[in-house]
C-alpha cells in the first residue's frame, strides 16, 4: 500500500499532504493489524487506499488556499 502511495505523492510537492498522507497511512496500518481474516484484511487494506487515492485526486484538483 505504502510503495503505491509513494509513487502518487511523487506528483504533489506540498509537505503537510505527505505528513497527511503518512500519518493515514500509519493509523490505518494500526487499525489493520487486529484483523485475523487475510480476506478481510485485504478488503480493508484497498478500501483504505482507495481512500486516500480519493483524496489525493480531489486535493489535486482543489488543492488548499494557504494565506
Amino acid at each position: 500500500m505504502e510503495g503505491a502511495l509513494q509513487a502518487l505523492l511523487q506528483n504533489y510537492p506540498d509537505p503537510q499532504l505527505h505528513r497527511w498522507v503518512m500519518e493515514t497511512v500509519r493509523a490505518f496500518r494500526d487499525r489493520l493489524q487486529h484483523i485475523v481474516d487475510p480476506r478481510e484484511k485485504e478488503q480493508a487494506q484497498q478500501a483504505a487506499l482507495i481512500l486516500i487515492k480519493e483524496t489525493l485526486q480531489q486535493w489535486s484538483k482543489n488543492p488548499p488556499v494557504r494565506h
